[in-house]
C-alpha cells in the first residue's frame, strides 16, 4: 500500500491485529528487513512496516534530501491515516535515531520505544578513531567512490551472521537502488546527530535499549553506553548481530514480545 503525500510515495505495509507496533529500518535496507520478524509479531500486535522515504519502493516525486523532520512527519502522517492515536516503536541502527527523534517531538504518541543498536555517531565525535572513519567516509563519497564506501560501511557496521538466510534478487536489487541515497543523503546527517537529551530524559521511562550480544564495533557499543548512561537506563542484550531482525527473525521477534512484557511490568 501506498500513502500519496506531495513529495513522496510512502510504501507500508500492515500485519495482524490489536495494539500498533511499528517497525523503523536503518540504512540500505527496507521494509522487509522486518518481514518474517512482522509475520511472527503481527499475533499479538497490529504491526506497520514501511519503506523510508528515499529507500526502496518509497520514491521521491522530485529532488529529495535526508531530513529529520521529513521522517518524522512521514511516521505521523502515516499513524494518522491508519488512525492511529499512539504506538509502540522499535527503530534499529538509523532507525532507532529516528523513533529517537519522534519521541522527542511527541511523546504522546509513543506508547514504548525499543532502540536497538542505536547509531548515535555524533555522541563520539570526540573519539579519534571514529572521527577518522566518518572523515575518511565523507571523502569516499564526495570522490563518488561508492562501492568502497559500501564496503567500509557494511564492514563497519556488523559481521556476517553465517545464519542469515539468504536474500532474494528482489531485495538485493532494491538495496542496490538505495545505496547512492543511503551515502550521499542519510550517512551524513546521521553521523553528526545528536539527540536533544533534556527533551528526552523526560520521557525516558518509555525506552528500552537493546544490542547484540555478538556486536562489538565500538560505534555501537560506546555510543549506546554513553547514551544509557545519560539516560540513566540499563542495555538488555539480545542474540546476534547489528542486523538480527532479519538474520534471526524468530529470535528477534521473541526479544521484542519479551521486552515489551516487561515495559508493561515496568508501567504496572
Amino acid at each position: 500500500m501506498f500513502l500519496e503525500k506531495e513529495d513522496v510515495s510512502l510504501y507500508y505495509e500492515v500485519r495482524g491485529s490489536g495494539e500498533p507496533l511499528i517497525l523503523i529500518h536503518g540504512v540500505i535496507v527496507d521494509a522487509d528487513l522486518y518481514s518474517k520478524a512482522a509475520d511472527l509479531l503481527a499475533r499479538y500486535y497490529t504491526v506497520i512496516t514501511y519503506d523510508r522515504r528515499g529507500n526502496s519502493r518509497s520514491v521521491y516525486k522530485g529532488e529529495g534530501r535526508f531530513d529529520m523532520e521529513d521522517q518524522v512527519r512521514d511516521l505521523l502522517d502515516l499513524m494518522k491515516a491508519l488512525h492511529i492515536e499512539s504506538a509502540n516503536i522499535v527503530g534499529q541502527s538509523a532507525g532507532a535515531i529516528i523513533g529517537q527523534y519522534f519521541l522527542q517531538e511527541y511523546p504522546e504518541k509513543v506508547r514504548c520505544l525499543i532502540m536497538y543498536e542505536p547509531a548515535i555517531m555524533g555522541f563520539l565525535d570526540d573519539m579519534p578513531n571514529v572521527r577518522e572513519w566518518t572523515g575518511q567516509m565523507k571523502e569516499l563519497i564526495r570522490k563518488h567512490k561508492f562501492n568502497t564506501a559500501l564496503l567500509e560501511f557494511t564492514q563497519k557496521i556488523s559481521a556476517f551472521d553465517e545464519r542469515s538466510p539468504r536474500k532474494s534478487t528482489e531485495e538485493s536489487r532494491r538495496e542496490m537502488g538505495n545505496h547512492e541515497y543511503a551515502l550521499t543523503q542519510e550517512f551524513p546527517e546521521l553521523v553528526s546527530y545528536h539527540p536533544d537529551l533534556e527533551k528526552t530524559r523526560k520521557h525516558s521511562e518509555k525506552i528500552l535499549l537493546a544490542m547484540g550480544e555478538k556486536s562489538t564495533d565500538p560505534v555501537y557499543m560506546e555510543g549506546l553506553a554513553r547514551f544509557a548512561q545519560a539516560l540513566g537506563r540499563d542495555v538488555l542484550f539480545y542474540p546476534g548481530f547489528h542486523n538480527l531482525p532479519y538474520d534471526l527473525p524468530r529470535e528477534f521477534a521473541i526479544n521484542v514480545l519479551g521486552t515489551l512484557m516487561l515495559a508493561e511490568d515496568l508501567e504496572a
